[in-house]
């Protein structure tokens, strides 16, 4: 009987160099994967951007029809999308539900035209927040605008 005590005591549990080899498996493990998923994140906060930005564009494209072409003052377009402005009986909103937001949860901006007089563009200005960086997301009108 004092034999099978000896060899439970024996297999208890997990040696301490056990532990380590597991967990420095993990870490090597984890050290691959977490960038590619970080990766794969940015990709699609950037993909859900040009997403907003096509929907709000779409949206302005149901304002024109409605108001015969005629384009709303930069200032107020992403509003007028939203709710209607006092005295326009032209307005058959809302096209949006509410202000399209980037997927960091800024409002988009709006980008006049430098081809065409009165027009304009939606943008993200990205993870950062902060206008004219190289993580804008932009829609193609807008980069050929920008780069002008």
């Amino acid at each position: 009987m004092c034999r099978v005590a000896k060899d439970a005591r024996k297999r208890g549990g997990f040696t301490l160099l056990e532990i380590l080899l597991v967990l420095a498996i993990l870490a090597a493990i984890a050290s691959v994967v977490v960038p590619d998923l970080l990766t794969r994140q940015d990709k699609a906060n950037r993909d859900t951007a040009m997403l907003t930005i096509q929907s709000a564009e779409q949206a302005l494209k149901m304002y024109l029809v409605d108001h015969k072409g005629r384009w709303p003052d930069a200032n107020t377009a992403v509003d007028v999308l939203v709710e209607q402005p006092p005295s326009d009986p032209r307005w058959y909103g809302p096209y949006l539900t509410s202000k399209p937001l980037d997927p960091w949860g800024q409002v988009l901006q709006i980008q006049p035209s430098r081809q065409n007089q009165g027009r304009f563009s939606f943008y993200s200005v990205g993870p950062d927040g902060r206008e004219g960086t190289d993580d804008d997301v932009l829609s193609p009108e807008a980069e050929i605008d920008r780069n002008s």
